[in-house]
């Protein structure tokens, strides 16, 4: 059987494979009554058909390797499924998958593809040209597939839409309906593959064009670093980590000159991409990498010790690593003048092992992220001696099978600090059937005087506010501060001079933010909020003690009813 004919049986079964599943869930059937069937199978139905797209035509692949490589990947992949939903802790059809997992899952696909294919099994060793040259054709292949469903599903509904002018409406119909949908669907992906595989020149031609574009950007990125790494003396650290995100865009930075320069070198065959001296300047310039990788750890580590680690954080530090990697390798590369950034290939293959193997382990039971990071949750919360309690909605909702344990756990008083009723909030976790299941709290006095701390001192909570949280009714916000392990601070006066309190509602933790309270004839509701804005201290309850109101620096401007408010920069 020639190759397209197999990429559309392919494809005709892969449309297949997902209609069915997707009227099984539809409908509540087998295999949706079984999670960890059906996510095994959906996963299996998305890489085996990838496998044998991206591992044909490959130069010295052994037939046995190629079909070893896609019967292996229907087993690791169905098995990633299942342990997806068990991990998942999938108790309906009603599954969610997380798009981290799956959008690991598909990098680890692509990534250990490149390497089957850059092998040279004869002389057991990798060939990085050939890694290169399949890596970049594969991922060619795969968003000109993407572009050629996108075209051609709009040239569908057009035609749709046109007879649909004259009263024809079963073309519409019938395009909108799954069982057309998925096959149709499976069979272009299998026709733009096989496509794209029949036209090699087609591919290599727009890969260098694409290349050559991004090359002379290289040194724009490297002059960027190097003027950073120079002004940092100067500058500090302090405006960049005040920002919260500077670890991702160095990161980010990073991956930029990461790929410039492997479009600069490509397969490595094409020697000094630019002049002689701004080929030198290039591989000096990037010792300044170094730093902003050496920062971008330090920034990580900030945020890490805050908070203590999650899911994402996790999927940074792996990022982090391999930003370390590569941007050791590459300076390295300084050291051997004989060839333009000589270590790109070794660093390259090194990396792509490092992530493929670091994805394995952290999507398989071995070292599963959600597992890692309720452990990690867990200890950071238990050692902060009652400062910060669990994320109930995270180990309830977004933590599968590891959170529940961790929450019955927590129920039973497994770890719980002195003084903290953690146990009775992790039943009452447990016990919830919707995310969105806050059923009002039953509130006494006590409660009220231990969730609630009002200032100026000597005051008291409102009796006619009091009265409508016991009376259950009680506003998200108000649940918020009874669910939490600490008092919640309230601060009480008259803000806009009619005589009557309001009352500020803070939430521990959150720095100076907050909700406004007012009372109506009828009740206490919130009208507003109070925000962080020109706050720079970290938020302490104990300075509410001195809090005076003060008038309005702006006043608002009245224009034909309406009110703009006028908010000066900070």
């Amino acid at each position: 059987m020639n190759f397209p004919a197999m990429f559309a049986l392919t494809g005709a079964v892969q449309g297949g494979v997902l209609w069915w599943l997707w009227r099984a869930q539809a409908q509540t059937t087998w295999p949706a009554t079984e999670p960890m069937i059906q996510i095994a199978m959906l996963y299996a139905a998305l890489a085996v058909p990838l496998a044998i797209y991206f591992t044909q035509n490959i130069e010295r692949l052994p037939v046995w390797a190629r079909r070893a490589a896609v019967a292996l990947y229907l087993v690791l992949y169905a098995a990633l499924g299942a342990y997806t939903a068990w991990a998942a802790d999938a108790s309906s059809v009603h599954t969610s998958l997380k798009f981290a997992d799956t959008a690991a899952a598909l990098v680890l696909g692509f990534v250990s593809v490149a390497l089957l294919c850059g092998f040279d099994f004869e002389a057991r060793r990798w060939r990085y040209e050939r890694l290169f040259n399949y890596a970049w054709r594969n991922g060619i292949l795969l968003v000109t597939a993407w572009a050629m469903v996108g075209a051609v599903w709009l040239v569908l509904f057009a035609g749709a839409g046109l007879m649909s002018l004259i009263g024809v409406k079963w073309v519409m119909e019938t395009i909108q309906k799954p069982v057309f949908a998925f096959p149709v669907t499976g069979l272009v992906v299998a026709a733009a593959f096989a496509l794209g595989l029949a036209r090699a020149a087609m591919t290599d031609t727009i890969r260098r064009f694409w290349l050559s574009i991004n090359a002379w950007l290289l040194p724009l990125v490297l002059f960027f670093a190097v003027l950073w790494v120079l002004a940092l003396p100067f500058t500090g650290l302090e405006g960049l980590f005040k920002t919260q995100s500077a670890a991702f865009m160095m990161l980010g930075f990073m991956a930029l000159a990461v790929k410039f320069s492997n479009c600069a070198y490509q397969d490595g065959e094409a020697g000094w991409p630019y002049p002689a001296w701004l080929s030198r300047a290039t591989q000096l310039a990037w010792l300044a990498l170094l730093v902003v990788v050496a920062i971008a750890w330090w920034a990580l580590g900030l945020r890490i010790a805050q908070p203590g680690w999650s899911e994402q954080r996790l999927w940074a530090a792996l990022a982090a690593a391999l930003a370390a990697v590569y941007a050791l390798g590459y300076a390295l590369s300084w050291f051997k003048p004989q060839r333009w950034m000589a270590l790109i290939a070794p660093t390259n293959i090194a990396a792509a092992v490092l992530l493929c193997l670091a994805l394995l382990l952290l999507l398989s039971p071995v070292a599963n992220i959600r597992r890692l990071a309720v452990a990690a949750h867990i200890s950071h919360v238990t050692q902060a001696n009652g400062t910060q309690e669990p994320d109930w909605a995270y180990l309830r909702w977004n933590s599968g099978r590891y959170g529940r344990e961790a929450l019955q756990g927590l129920s039973a008083g497994t770890g719980v600090p002195v003084g903290q009723d953690w146990a009775k909030q992790a039943a009452r976790a447990l016990a919830q059937t919707s995310r969105y299941d806050n059923k009002p709290e039953e509130v006494t006095a006590q409660t009220l005087a231990e969730k609630f701390t009002v200032y100026p001192k000597g005051r008291s909570l409102p009796g006619s506010f009091a009265q409508q949280m016991q009376g259950g009714q009680q506003a998200w916000e108000v649940q918020r501060c009874l669910k939490a392990s600490v008092a919640c601070p309230v601060w009480l006066g008259d803000l806009n001079g009619d005589g009557q309190d309001e009352l500020l509602l803070f939430y521990p933790g959150s720095a100076w933010s907050g909700s406004l309270f007012m009372q109506t004839r009828e009740r206490w509701l919130n009208v507003g909020n109070v925000s962080s804005y020109g706050m720079k201290e970290k938020f302490d309850p104990s300075q509410l003690e001195g809090a005076k109101v003060g008038k309005a620096e702006w006043g608002d401007l009245m224009v034909q009813g309406q009110r703009l408010r006028v908010r000066i920069n900070n």
